[in-house]
């Protein structure tokens, strides 16, 4: 009985230390492309998980999202990065991570400023959305059940491997954005980027 008990036991750690070198080594062999996108191990562990991330989807630092108080940015706000996957890939159990390519997104509602995003040591931005019409849409209704509950658990991850350009200008108003309650003002943003080029904007 013993035996047996330490049988399943050793058994156990060995799937476990299986499914961790299979995501390590997965996001590992993924940096052959601009980007690497990627489900957390737990959301992967299952074997018949399958998940479609669409061409379009937006990911962003996570000081990202929402403007300050009036007339003040954050530092952290300035810092702001945001990008969008510019072909669809499918990530599963097996290959929990996969190489995307990307472009960098601009929109100075959001304070995503930066028309090169370049890597940084342990920098993730995390899935926020998808490219819709002239912004994000961050309720990403017309996707799975699946994917959105990925996206909205921060399950949904990117890495930058090398630097993203081509950028994307995104022409969102403050009223595109979810209303907080926080009477935010975001002129301050705008007048910082007054100056950033319009070279092709989002349809």
């Amino acid at each position: 009985m013993h035996n047996a008990t330490y049988g399943r036991t050793a058994l156990l750690f060995a799937l476990c230390a299986a499914l961790g070198w299979t995501h390590d080594a997965a996001q590992a062999q993924a940096v052959d492309g601009p980007t690497t996108v990627c489900i957390t191990a737990q959301a992967a562990q299952q074997p018949q998980t399958l998940v479609v991330v669409p061409s379009g989807t937006v990911f962003a630092t996570d000081d990202t999202a929402r403007p300050g108080p009036a007339g003040h940015t954050p530092q952290a706000q300035a810092q702001a990065q945001a990008v969008v996957t510019t072909e669809t890939i499918t990530l599963t159990h097996m290959q929990p991570c996969m190489a995307a390519d990307a472009s960098s997104v601009v929109s100075h509602t959001r304070h995503w400023l930066h028309e090169k995003v370049r890597p940084h040591s342990g920098q993730v931005l995390h899935a926020v959305g998808e490219v819709s019409g002239n912004g994000v849409d961050t309720g990403m209704e017309d996707e799975d059940t699946s994917l959105r509950d990925l996206v909205h658990s921060g399950a949904l991850s990117l890495s930058i491997n090398r630097t993203v350009q081509d950028p994307v200008f995104l022409q969102e108003s403050d009223a595109d954005l979810p209303d907080t309650g926080d009477g935010v003002d975001t002129s301050a943003s705008r007048d910082a980027a007054s100056d950033l080029p319009s070279q092709r904007h989002a349809h």
